[in-house]
């Protein structure tokens, strides 16, 4: 980024200082007119210039940060199906453990399964925002443990998470079991 010609006339482009912008209009500006006013034909046009380029060099409010991907349960499913079907299951674990209520779950807490020292060393609870982290690099977030596999994609991953958070546990239904 920097000088370059438009319309004939050095201006900047991208968030430069303020001050060479200046100094390359006042080098480069035309001999001013006494206007009726007082004021000067070429501040009447450089005026409006300085604030347009003011405005556009300063970072936007609230822009910092994106706001993450709405995550689409349905397509999450799917992804679900081709990715993750392998080792875990909603209702029973497998090599993974089980994924039913895993939303609001605390980290390891399956009844029966061997988790990792890794993963029993976490103590967290699996929510929107742990999940995503834990998908994005599992060994980032607990080394050690044993999900090879990772979800680089922030589309896909909150689309897991909306899928993941439609498996709610059961509701109890009065009913006991055979």
């Amino acid at each position: 980024m920097g000088a370059r010609l438009c319309a004939g006339r050095p201006h900047l482009c991208g968030p430069r200082l303020l001050s060479e912008s200046l100094a390359m209009q006042r080098h480069h500006a035309p001999a001013t007119q006494p206007t009726a006013t007082g004021g000067s034909a070429t501040t009447s046009v450089i005026g409006p210039l300085l604030v347009g380029l003011i405005l556009t060099s300063m970072p936007l409010m609230g822009t910092a940060h994106a706001a993450p991907p709405r995550g689409d349960a349905s397509r999450g499913q799917t992804l679900y199906t081709q990715q993750c079907m392998a080792c875990h299951a909603a209702d029973i674990s497998l090599a993974g453990p089980l994924h039913r209520g895993v939303v609001g779950r605390p980290s390891a807490s399956v009844p029966d399964y061997p988790y990792s020292p890794a993963l029993q060393r976490l103590k967290l609870t699996w929510n929107e925002r742990t999940l995503d982290t834990w998908l994005r690099d599992p060994n980032r977030m607990a080394p050690g443990n044993r999900m090879g596999f990772a979800v680089p994609s922030a589309q896909d991953r909150q689309d897991l998470i909306a899928y993941l958070k439609t498996l709610q546990p059961q509701a109890a239904t009065g009913r006991s079991k055979p």
